[in-house]
């Protein structure tokens, strides 16, 4: 991918795991490792900007009478819908949750700290974490709004229409 625009490297990660592609995933978690470690904050916009899509899409899930006193919070569960509690989770997922949060009640500089918490280690393994969850829950996002008929950022593809249940 050649585009440095940070919304179409969203789009394109999107995409990429949506579909399954995970030899582009994976090539391209890499090359957001190398430019980190290099010093480059590039995966650190991309992070921040599926994490204001992912609020922006939450706030119209909610609804206008949510968004006048925003005080969210987040359920986390394990595979088997088991409740868990943020702190049995890894420091990179922990705090992109927690930059989630924040974005979602109206803390924008919270929500940056939290991305450069979440990205803080330099290694694969956390931009493997970070992105994967911030992925899928983008992902999960987008399909609930398309299912429902939720306004979400144009940015990030057309929607998809609802399949019809027979």
């Amino acid at each position: 991918m050649s585009e440095r625009h940070p919304r179409s490297r969203a789009r394109f990660l999107v995409g990429v795991m949506d579909s399954g592609d995970n030899d582009s995933l994976v090539l391209e978690l890499a090359r957001l490792t190398a430019e980190r470690q290099s010093g480059g904050r590039e995966s650190h916009v991309i992070v921040r900007e599926l994490i204001t899509a992912l609020a922006e899409m939450m706030h119209s899930a909610a609804g206008p009478a949510a968004q006048d006193s925003p005080n969210y919070g987040l359920e986390l569960t394990d595979d088997d819908n088991g409740a868990i509690s943020i702190d049995d989770t890894s420091p990179p997922v922990r705090a992109s949750v927690r930059a989630l949060l924040a974005q979602l009640n109206g803390h924008t500089d919270d929500a940056l700290f939290q991305v450069d918490l979440a990205l803080r280690d330099d290694a694969f393994q956390a931009t493997l974490e970070v992105f994967t969850h911030v992925l899928l829950w983008t992902i999960g996002m987008l399909k609930w709004c398309d299912a429902n008929g939720v306004r979400r950022p144009m940015w990030l593809g057309e929607p998809v229409p609802a399949r019809r249940r027979d």
